[in-house]
């Protein structure tokens, strides 16, 4: 069994999380309005922290029926979340190799995002019309380890801007092994919001997430897809957009596989009626042999 210690949706893809202390709904698409947002440069192109470490500096809350936006030296803004204006013009974003539809938030928004990150870019919402799909050859794998189980069907599978699943699972005993070897190097330990979930846990030793097969309660089901792959954005201080070499060196001693450096779990549900996450629930685990 394990137990939630934490529930955070990015609403902005690559912006500073929002903690959900009181809980968060879900669906199919993931917690309600995590990646819902993405900024792109001048030629469409999403922007990440990896090349843009200030937009960890960038804070977006969702409430009230607005979002609102918080960056150093910048006055707050503020803007509906009502889609009906401008809802019929389709803007096409490509997220890695995924093609999808977003819808522009408008010359406000983007002056804003562009004074701040010094470069010109635009901001684009997951669009009425997006029908962005979890790719089957991810979810093959799991399904054949699951022995007859099956995801949702694709058709209710869309999802926003998250890079390739709705949902990241993290395991804070696997922080703490990889923290262990991080001050080994002389560095201080690094939280957990440099691995950007959505779901933190405890209750399993380090790293047992890998052998897991999925997390479920009374009808609410996960699938654990596949580990998540890191590149070196865990390196970006979420507090303060400096970047260093930790935990990058840490994961690259220690969680090198043929995939990638893995760290966290990439989810989806198979079975969910309208669900609300809170820190402190507890799921069973099925593990995978």
């Amino acid at each position: 069994m394990i137990t939630i210690t934490g529930l955070f949706t990015h609403p902005i893809k690559s912006c500073a999380a929002q903690a959900h202390p009181q809980g968060v709904e879900i669906s199919v698409a993931g917690l309600d309005f995590d990646r819902e947002w993405v900024v792109v440069d001048q030629q469409g192109v999403f922007m990440t922290q990896r090349r843009w470490p200030r937009m960890a500096l960038i804070q977006p809350v969702v409430q009230d029926g607005e979002i609102t936006v918080q960056a150093p030296g910048m006055a707050p803004l503020s803007w509906s979340l009502d889609v009906s204006a401008g809802d019929n013009v389709a803007v096409s974003v490509r997220i890695w190799s995924a093609d999808t539809l977003g819808r522009d938030e408008g010359d406000q928004v983007a002056q804003w995002f562009s004074d701040f990150l010094q470069t010109p870019c635009r901001v684009l919402r997951n669009h009425s019309r997006a029908r962005r799909y979890v790719l089957t050859e991810r979810v093959r794998p799991w399904e054949e380890k699951s022995q007859g189980w099956r995801v949702i069907g694709d058709q209710q599978q869309g999802f926003g801007f998250a890079d390739a699943l709705p949902f990241l699972f993290t395991n804070e005993a696997s922080l703490e092994e990889l923290n262990r070897l991080v001050q080994q190097s002389g560095e201080q330990a690094v939280p957990m919001d440099r691995f950007r979930a959505n779901i933190v846990f405890e209750g399993l030793p380090a790293y047992e997430e890998d052998y897991v097969l999925g997390v479920s309660s009374e009808c609410l089901s996960f699938a654990f897809i596949r580990a998540c792959t890191r590149c070196p954005m865990p390196n970006v201080n979420q507090v303060t957009a400096d970047v260093g070499t930790q935990p990058g060196l840490a994961l690259a001693q220690s969680r090198q596989f043929p995939q990638g450096t893995l760290f966290g779990m990439q989810a989806m549900l198979v079975e969910s009626k309208p669900q609300r996450l809170t820190v402190g629930q507890t799921l069973d685990v099925e593990y995978s042999f």
